[in-house]
């Protein structure tokens, strides 16, 4: 191929795989990518730092592309075309070490793990790859376990493992798991890439089991559909989105190290505070930030009773707002406060029994300090607090989502109030 052809220009602006070609269409190298277009460009612009890649332009005649939604797709297709047509210039992937591939063994609760060499492994039931990528790969296992919890332990004992208290272990050592055999299917159809046969078959799942009125089945399963969605969403982003992203990043790490709960990603989170001047008038807001950016059609207004003062409201709100299950729920919860707000969130979370998966803190704002409660046994043991700086990623993002709540609960008090005052007058 010319190197001063360009035969990318036909290509799309989205994640897929590309797979170069010689003159007899025989495949010659795979990959993926999250722009296709980009990435095929790279080939072409710049002058090649490897005589593999040198030689692979000098022999490919063609390039053809498959076009898939996500990265995690775009991970998966490729895994599978190495593994269909072994290409003459990934043949490094056939010897190198370094490059893993998902073993699920033939077993009653089958273990998923990560293997070398699956041709030389005994009973397995299947197996993936392999993957070039292993910290993409080990990202997508680590996140897939949220999903869908499996079994990794070599040995089957009589007492639960850490995997079990973080709910990541069905538990099959402590009890008959029944449907385990279910998940591990799901599980397959996922890492076969079979991602929308597979939703589609979860809200079918769902749907039947709100139909026969099992509804926290069906919320189960609504969860595992919502994670899913997370998890292929795109990751390419521009100079502003990776800021947010990074402070969602370090806002993930802030909540696994202190709080002991550990989101999926972040994607939504939503933020609350309470506007009131008296027991006659006190109303609440729900700010949403998806993607760490504000998504003003998903904010909400409440007018509240007079239950205790900010607190009291906050417990209110969230209890009124966790009734919705059509909206989506959030990965992570900010209330406008200190330890008693926290405390209020968190009871209104524990009664509907969201407190194991949703995390919530609290940024009071005189001296701008954040509040994580530490949850052991479905109490608050615990607090970690402390001052951020204002060079902080997590506090700039957190004190935009509380300042965005207060400023929405203050506009809805003041449009009220205006209205009592307007009829009062009227009256007289």
């Amino acid at each position: 191929m010319q190197k001063n052809s360009k035969p990318y220009q036909k290509l799309p602006n989205q994640p897929g795989v590309y797979l170069f070609k010689d003159k007899s269409g025989l495949v010659l190298y795979v990959g993926k990518a999250l722009n296709l277009k980009k990435r095929v460009r790279n080939y072409f612009d710049k002058q090649p730092k490897e005589k593999r890649i040198e030689n692979l332009l000098k022999e490919a005649q063609k390039i053809d592309f498959i076009e898939v939604s996500s990265e995690i797709e775009a991970l998966l297709l490729e895994a599978r075309l190495i593994k269909q047509h072994w290409p003459k210039y990934n043949v490094r992937l056939k010897d190198d070490k370094r490059y893993l591939y998902v073993g699920i063994t033939k077993e009653k609760y089958p273990k998923i793990a990560l293997i070398r060499q699956p041709e030389r492994e005994e009973k397995l039931l299947a197996w993936y790859g392999p993957f070039p990528t292993a910290a993409s790969l080990k990202e997508i296992l680590r996140l897939l376990r949220r999903v869908f919890p499996y079994r990794t332990c070599r040995q089957l004992t009589d007492k639960s493992c850490l995997y079990y208290h973080l709910n990541l272990c069905p538990g099959m050592c402590l009890r008959e798991t029944t449907d385990y055999r279910q998940t591990i299917k799901k599980i397959m159809m996922f890492l076969d890439g079979r991602i929308n046969p597979l939703v589609s078959n979860l809200k079918k799942e769902m749907k039947k089991a709100a139909g026969e009125q099992k509804y926290e089945q069906a919320g189960q399963i609504k969860r595992q559909i919502q994670m899913i969605e997370i998890l292929l969403a795109g990751h390419g982003k521009d100079q502003d989105e990776e800021k947010s992203q990074r402070q969602l990043d370090e806002l993930r790490k802030l909540l696994v190290q202190y709080s002991g709960i550990e989101p999926m990603v972040i994607q939504r989170l939503e933020a609350y505070d309470v506007a009131n001047l008296g027991e006659n008038l006190i109303v609440g807001s729900m700010v949403v930030f998806t993607e760490g950016e504000p998504d003003k059609s998903q904010y909400r207004q409440f007018k509240l009773t007079w239950s205790g003062g900010d607190p009291g409201g906050i417990k209110q709100i969230l209890s009124r707002r966790l009734t919705h299950q059509e909206w989506l729920f959030p990965q992570v919860i900010l209330v406008d406060g200190g330890k008693t707000q926290v405390a209020a969130a968190f009871e209104a979370l524990r009664e509907k029994n969201l407190f194991k998966t949703i995390p919530v803190l609290g940024l009071a704002k005189k001296e701008e300090r954040i509040f994580i409660p530490k949850v052991i046994k479905e109490k608050i043991v615990s607090w970690k607090t402390f001052k951020c700086q204002s060079s902080s990623l997590v506090h700039q993002l957190l004190q935009q989502a509380r300042d965005e709540a207060h400023r929405f609960a203050q506009r809805y008090y003041k449009k009220l109030h205006r209205k009592v005052i307007f009829s009062s007058i009227k009256q007289k």
